[in-house]
């Protein structure tokens, strides 16, 4: 089975895990836009902290260099345990020429160098065929989180990827929003209406393997789990006991 996670930001006003109904393999939370930190960032951590695999990003501006926005970015995450980053690269109040392509580049270029763990880059299929492929081919080299809804939303699916991607490629997929899967926030532990869902290209160990975590050690059994097993196999032998 996939791993399962949440993305969040102050638009989930909050998340306690514990809340959750829901499968929760791992969160990601935003950290920063341009040189300021997400208002919810500490609120939102307290929550996130308690998920076994975690991630931060940014939500990269072309009105700002992405030198600045990196060394902010670096800033806010030092000190927390996150496993993983992203550059969220997006439209919605962004130029889209070949220089915030490049930032793009460069961005996730210097946060792996100065960090050493993944960056992923988030985007959707359109933006990587029209906005960043006419410029480079350099998002090869990095994992691809990739946001694409079906209109019946499910995490079994597959995404449709851009054209200069393999139907495997993809790290993470976001596959439901509030675009195609509204009301589901409070069945995993959110406080507004929405929340953005995904899924990993893999199970949850091998989430943990990709990301360069020891395997999950097996919880020691109960002594009611012992003896239930114990009888199982009495059944299966023919034992008495």
């Amino acid at each position: 089975m996939r791993a399962q996670g949440v993305d969040l930001s102050r638009w989930d006003i909050s998340f306690d895990p514990n809340k959750a109904t829901k499968q929760i393999d791992f969160a990601i939370q935003k950290a920063s836009e341009l040189n300021w930190r997400d208002s919810k960032f500490k609120a939102l951590w307290e929550g996130v902290k308690l998920v076994p695999i975690r991630g931060a990003y940014h939500y990269l501006r072309s009105k700002m260099g992405w030198k600045e926005q990196a060394e902010a970015f670096l800033a806010i995450v030092e000190g927390y345990d996150f496993h993983f980053f992203a550059c969220d690269y997006e439209q919605v109040n962004n130029e889209m020429t070949a220089t915030f392509a490049d930032a793009a580049h460069k961005w996730m270029d210097y946060v792996s160098s100065k960090t050493g763990k993944k960056v992923l880059l988030y985007t959707n299929p359109s933006h990587y065929d029209a906005h960043l492929y006419p410029y480079g081919d350099w998002m090869k080299d990095y994992p691809l989180w990739l946001a694409q809804y079906w209109i019946t939303p499910s995490p079994d699916k597959f995404p449709s990827l851009p054209k200069r991607r393999k139907a495997s490629d993809w790290t993470i997929w976001q596959w439901a929003s509030e675009i195609n899967y509204p009301g589901h926030a409070k069945e995993y532990g959110c406080g507004a209406t929405s929340v953005d869902l995904n899924v990993f290209n893999g199970t949850a160990a091998e989430l943990r393997t990709w990301i360069g975590l020891a395997p999950t050690p097996e919880q020691p059994l109960t002594i009611e789990q012992r003896l239930s097993k114990l009888e199982n196999e009495a059944r299966i032998h023919g034992w008495n006991i």
